[in-house]
């Protein structure tokens, strides 16, 4: 659950994140797009209407030298037209034949030629501008046209200009924002992986759902989520107390009962020697079922025992060793199978991890593995080191029926049986209280169950 909190935390930031960045940037390079058009399209406008006033002049100047000397053709004046070095002046008919030019001609033209040229407007060549616009002119009986051209060096520069700094522009708003977004995204997320540490311990070791979290924030609704968490961590707590409480209590109050049972059901066993032997079946069947009832209190007790508040108490573990003191214990509880010890390929390894709590785990796998194992076949107790990664396996394998994939899902929780029930004297806290001993010690489960053989093993790490 916490990991999962986590990666969605994780998930959570960094999508806001780059989704607001990349917002971010489209908006910046759409507004850039939109000043830049904006701005060449009025200069460019701007200097249209500036060369169509131009055209009109020059038309309007060549017809009055025409009035003024009748006898000069005004292709002569032509020349006084194009004072600057960037300016064109083309006289042509209406027809679009060529009469004469004066200036530098552009290195571009319109798709049909200057001559062809009625109104006016731009084409650009190598980023300059080339505003061209039209104007008639009467010369005499003759309707000519008179086309002025001009180079906006200018433009291009102020355009060039204004490029380079929308781009610096751009650059610093993004950057700017980029770690104003950043920040303010950490700001929301960072009290999620706060929780997310908190929900992660709790999960790791339930003995700290009595602790609270605490996340320094201003967001109210941050602060509403925590006062939320720590809520549920109490009840949680509370929960896990009566629960611990419950099954202490529980356990505590039928270990008497059962024992005075017991100790009256054994005195009237002695009692009925001679009587006939149905009683006596009746006596053992009784019997039976109160050591079941026993064995049931047992398993309760060291339920609580592995889930109490004590801390385990960890050390440097030979674990060669260890298994070779224990090896007679477990033998002890292999009662219906042989058990075989197998170390031989280990080196001298030490692990860090409790050797009371490990032994309890392995009693519980070495019974299982001895009522659920095939008849005429072997317990073995093995361990084994790992480089990559740095760990020992201690582990019980058993040869027998493979466990169902659906009963591996759920062979840790408490009274669960599965679809194969050993006896009426399993009653599935076993693997539960093995799953809690591996967890307070730090430890990790590696399971498989095939045709082959079924293995319970223990990840320790290194100590």
């Amino acid at each position: 659950m916490s990991r999962g909190l986590g990666a969605r935390t994780w998930r959570i930031s960094w999508v806001l994140t780059i989704g607001i960045e990349c917002a971010l940037v489209l908006a910046v390079l759409g507004s850039s797009i939109f000043v830049y058009s904006m701005v060449g399209n009025t200069l460019i406008s701007q200097g249209i209407d500036e060369v169509v006033f131009s055209a009109r002049v020059s038309a309007g100047k060549l017809a009055s030298e025409y009035r003024s000397h009748p006898n000069r053709a005004p292709v002569e004046d032509l020349a006084y037209l194009a004072v600057s070095g960037s300016e064109y002046v083309l006289l042509a008919t209406n027809e679009g034949r060529f009469i004469a030019a004066s200036g530098v001609k552009p290195p571009i033209s319109p798709a049909l030629g200057w001559t062809h040229v009625s109104r006016s407007g731009w084409i650009r060549y190598q980023g300059i501008p080339y505003l061209f616009a039209s104007a008639p002119i009467s010369v005499g009986n003759a309707r000519w046209r008179v086309i002025f051209v001009e180079g906006e060096s200018h433009i291009a520069s102020l355009l060039y200009t204004l490029r380079i700094a929308l781009a610096l522009g751009s650059l610093v708003l993004v950057m700017s924002t980029l770690t104003a977004v950043t920040l303010i995204v950490r700001r929301v997320t960072g009290p999620l992986r706060d929780l997310e540490k908190v929900a992660r311990t709790v999960t790791l070791n339930v003995d700290k759902a009595a602790f609270s979290a605490t996340v320094h924030s201003r967001l109210s609704e941050v602060k509403s989520l925590t006062e939320s968490f720590n809520n549920m961590l109490e009840r949680l707590s509370l929960a896990q107390l009566r629960e611990r409480e419950f099954i202490s209590n529980a356990a505590h109050s039928l270990r008497t009962p059962i024992q005075v049972i017991q100790g009256n059901l054994e005195s009237l066993a002695q009692r009925l020697i001679g009587h006939p032997d149905l009683t006596r079946q009746d006596l053992k069947a009784v019997t039976r079922e109160s050591q079941a009832m026993a064995t049931l209190v047992d398993r309760l007790l060291q339920l609580s025992s592995a889930e109490s508040d004590s801390s385990p108490r960890m050390e440097q573990l030979d674990i060669v060793g260890y298994l070779e003191r224990i090896a007679g214990n477990l033998r002890d509880l292999c009662m219906h199978h042989p058990l075989v010890l197998q170390t031989q390929d280990l080196e001298q390894s030490n692990v860090m991890t409790d050797p009371v709590l490990l032994e309890a785990a392995l009693r519980v796998l070495v019974e299982n593995a001895d009522a659920y194992s095939s008849p005429k076949s072997t317990v073995v107790v093995f361990a084994v080191a790992f480089k990559d990664p740095y760990i020992v396996r201690v582990g019980i394998q058993n040869q027998g029926t493979p466990i169902p994939p659906d009963d591996l899902e759920e062979i840790f929780q408490r009274f669960y049986r599965g679809k194969r029930a050993a006896s009426s004297d399993h009653y599935g806290l076993g693997l539960a209280i093995a799953d809690s001993i591996v967890k307070r010690i730090g430890a990790k489960w590696n399971i498989r169950s095939d045709q082959d053989s079924t293995v319970f093993a223990i990840d320790l790490p290194y100590g």
